[in-house]
């Protein structure tokens, strides 16, 4: 299954991530960041484009996802307390993305939504939508919140009019209340931490509405995962809550208690509600809440007190209302530097044409038109007109040196100059802005060009990496069906009484599991051990009666996977069977996989694993059946010479690898022949235990999955018996005598 998350980075992004990949989806993740320095640990592939670019479209083409969660309430790129714009560029980012989620013609596409929406009143919205911007941080706080609900409320009507004018496959989920424990307090958005934040902040606690009815995070993941693979839903929108509850009084004591305060309780509980048709998400899926309400409230208030000053100052929205106003401030110093520069130079030209009139030589340079024509040229026609303006106060107060107000209006040449300077300014200023905004123009369209070529430069750069990786995978990596049957098919090869310790090797190689152990049943209930990869996982003995551990076995018998995701003591993590005409021939335990692993990917692996050393491992079981039952020298358990030595050397090579126990205990038979010396010592053997002879005069002995020290109890009947032994420590012909 193919996921596209997008979201920016955020706790609830995150555990989205960490559900769906451990089930085996692969994800990728569309940030809404250009140019994020953040990037996901366990996604396949980021998208670093704003939800607004024209390359949405080739991302849903190249991805061609199955599931597009669009996190919308939990997304941190949006700044609410930025208002309207913020609240536009939400609502395009949603369509742009649905509408190319609708060129794909299938898939399924979920909007996130919450209870936040609630909170949306249409009166309130157009007195803030009409109001000038507030400057108090718990009035921006509510400004915030207002836009935020407008915001999430016109998201559920776009998904639900999609749906119905495309056919296309939109759920619009509401989630009430979710909790999660976060550092950022712009994330949350549950009563506790309001309640929790405004204690620190405002020293009280503001009662908005009767009940508390949390919905942890975790919970909500499982719920969101069962949606995506729902085949038919009924209705567009859905909301998912929790029934456990308790009274916003009793969570107000539990935050005065656990911050020891006695603050008094405000009431500000609101009548307005949803009357959306919105449907319980509970009527067509099995939702299940693990945690309380209480439990809840109390991991939430354990994490803003481990918190408190981040919790406290509740400065993130005034800081980013403040680096407003400094860039406001910033920007209209910016536009009035031409102004200030044009009035700083205008005092030499006016210096110098004081000194100018009357000269014989520069009588006729009219430096205040050069004045202009500079401006004009270098500004344009807005600063062209200001110079204009100061040049004609500067020539009005040069004449009045020696004449009149009065006859400087009278005299015509007086507007002549004003005219012919007004006109070559403008004009100048004009043809500089016209060719300015012809190169802006030309830039901005080179420029966008660019950009969408770099977008989809990136687009391709990703899609030749996951083609690469994808023909990497086929052709060499471990899960990839080609390898694991290049992996397996070596068994065939093997001599029978080795396939078990290669199987082991082979089942912990696939698997990634460093602990596995390989039961062979011997009988109706027992199994006994053949082989395994560390001392930890024989843990369960040499023998077990497999058929009461009946979880496992009833799961077994069904020809499933048994995977212990209750962490059951004494049960392996996950374990396979090896069936033979309906019945089970051998047991594949794995004991350290990581809890990550277990999920169906990994389930569906070691089926495939299982299914692909069957044939090796039956052949093997029904060689050692024919060993028990024809190559025994007649009358006797003494194993002939050569079965015998091909057993004895896949048991002390598996033993040299760390696969198996053995002891090989050497003996003499004194007087006796070996076949009599058997008759005489077969009683003091377990059946799983092989005797046989080299031809060199003495009986050898075979303890399976026994070690030197365990063998004492047999060792002891041997010398009871009054035969000397020796037990082979490495090499047959090597070893020590014993009494």
């Amino acid at each position: 299954m193919r996921v596209l998350i997008v979201g920016a980075f955020g706790t609830v992004t995150s555990a989205i991530i960490r559900k769906f990949g451990k089930e085996g989806a692969r994800i990728y993740a569309l940030t809404g960041g250009k140019n994020s320095e953040n990037r996901y640990k366990k996604v396949y592939e980021q998208y670093d484009f704003s939800y607004d670019n024209n390359c949405i479209k080739e991302v849903f083409e190249s991805v061609n996802p199955d599931v597009t969660i669009f996190t919308g309430a939990f997304d941190s790129n949006f700044e609410w307390s930025s208002g309207y714009s913020e609240m536009v560029k939400f609502g395009a980012g949603l369509y742009n993305c649905l509408n190319a989620f609708s060129f794909l013609n299938h898939g399924r596409f979920i909007f996130l939504s919450s209870n936040e929406v609630n909170g949306f009143d249409e009166s309130t919205y157009k007195e803030i939508l009409h109001s000038q911007r507030p400057l108090e941080s718990g009035a921006i706080r509510t400004y915030a919140r207002v836009y935020k609900a407008s915001a999430l409320k016109n998201g559920e009507d776009i998904c639900s009019n999609y749906r119905k004018t495309t056919g296309s496959d939109v759920i619009a989920l509401r989630i009430e209340e979710l909790s999660f424990e976060t550092k950022k307090p712009e994330e949350a958005v549950d009563t506790c931490t309001r309640m929790c934040s405004e204690l620190l902040r405002e020293n009280s606690i503001t009662k908005e509405s009767e009940k508390y009815s949390p919905i942890y995070i975790t919970d909500v993941v499982e719920a969101l995962y069962k949606l995506v693979n729902k085949d038919l839903l009924k209705y567009g929108l859905y909301r998912i809550h929790s029934d456990s509850s308790i009274t916003q009084n009793e969570l107000a004591e539990l935050i005065n208690t656990s911050f020891d305060t006695q603050v008094s309780i405000k009431e500000n509980i609101s009548d307005i509600s949803s009357n959306d048709d919105i449907h319980d998400m509970s009527e067509e899926i099995e939702v299940k809440i693990f945690k309380d309400a209480k439990s809840c409230a109390q991991q939430i208030i354990k994490n803003i007190k481990n918190n408190r000053s981040v919790f406290a100052s509740g400065s993130t929205v005034t800081e980013k209302f403040s680096k407003r106003i400094a860039q406001y401030f910033k920007g209209m110093l910016v536009a009035l530097i031409p102004f200030i520069e044009n009035m700083v130079i205008f005092i030499p030209f006016f210096m110098i044409n004081n000194r100018t009139t009357g000269s014989t030589y520069f009588a006729r340079l009219d430096c205040y038109l050069i004045y202009v024509l500079i401006f004009a040229m270098v500004y344009g026609q807005q600063q062209a007109l200001f110079s204009s303006i100061l040049a004609v106060c500067g020539y009005f107060f040069r004449q009045m040196y020696s004449r009149t107000g009065f006859e400087i209006m009278l005299d015509y040449n007086t507007y002549v100059w004003i005219a012919q300077l007004v006109i070559l300014g403008l004009s100048v200023g004009y043809l500089r802005d016209q060719l300015n905004s012809l190169k802006a123009d030309k830039e901005d369209e080179v420029g966008y060009l660019d950009s969408r070529l770099k977008d989809i430069e990136d687009i391709n750069i990703i899609n030749a990496k996951l083609k690469d990786e994808l023909e990497t995978q086929v052709i060499n990596q471990s899960d990839s069906l080609g390898k694991i049957f290049e992996i397996t098919s070596t068994l065939d090869k093997d001599e029978p009484e080795e396939v078990f310790f290669h199987a082991a090797e082979v089942v912990s190689k696939l698997m990634d599991c460093k602990e596995v152990a390989i039961y062979n049943v011997s009988n109706r209930n027992f199994a006994r051990l053949m082989a395994f990869t560390s001392h930890n996982a024989k843990k369960l003995g040499n023998s077990i009666e497999y058929t009461k551990y009946t979880e496992m076995y009833e799961t077994l018998k069904r020809g499933d996977v048994y995977i212990n995701r209750k962490l059951e003591k004494d049960y392996p993590l996950m374990a396979a069977a090896i069936m033979a005409e309906e019945s089970i021939s051998s047991i594949v335990m794995l004991w350290d996989i990581s809890w990550e692993q277990m999920n169906l990917a990994q389930s569906n692996r070691l089926r495939v694993v299982s299914y692909m050393i069957q044939n090796a491992v039956l052949k093997a079981n029904r060689y050692i059946e024919m060993i028990e039952n024809e190559r025994y020298v007649e009358g006797t358990r003494l194993l002939e010479t050569q079965a015998f030595k091909k057993l004895l050397d896949a048991f002390t090579n598996a033993r040299k690898r760390g696969l198996a126990d053995c002891s090989i205990i050497k003996i003499n038979p004194g007087t006796k022949d070996v076949k009599e010396a058997s008759i005489d010592l077969q009683k003091n053997f377990r059946n799983s235990d092989y005797l046989g002879s080299l031809d060199d005069g003495y009986l050898y002995v075979l303890l399976a999955n026994t070690n030197n020290a365990d063998a004492g109890f047999v060792t002891g009947r041997i010398k009871d018996a009054g035969y000397s032994y020796e037990m082979i420590d490495g090499d047959v012909d090597g070893g020590a005598y014993g009494d």
